[in-house]
């Protein structure tokens, strides 16, 4: 059986510059809830751009499982 030991969530954003070149911005967020759903990580990240104003075009969900 896996268990999830821990989880945590990266959101990507492009940001450009004055002279229009590309930077890539991550957030970071580690020890969230491991039984969370996949809704409830879209509903966090919802959550997210709406206090900080961004707006996010990936989000990357890590898992660390124990296997036995």
């Amino acid at each position: 059986m896996n268990n999830v030991n821990q989880l945590s969530l990266n959101m990507t954003r492009t940001m450009y510059d004055k002279d229009g070149k590309a930077k890539i911005v991550k957030r970071h967020f580690s020890n969230l809830n491991t039984e969370a759903t996949n809704d409830q990580l879209k509903s966090f990240k919802t959550i997210i751009e709406q206090i900080t104003g961004e707006h996010y075009e990936s989000l990357e969900v890590i898992k660390t499982e124990e296997i036995k």
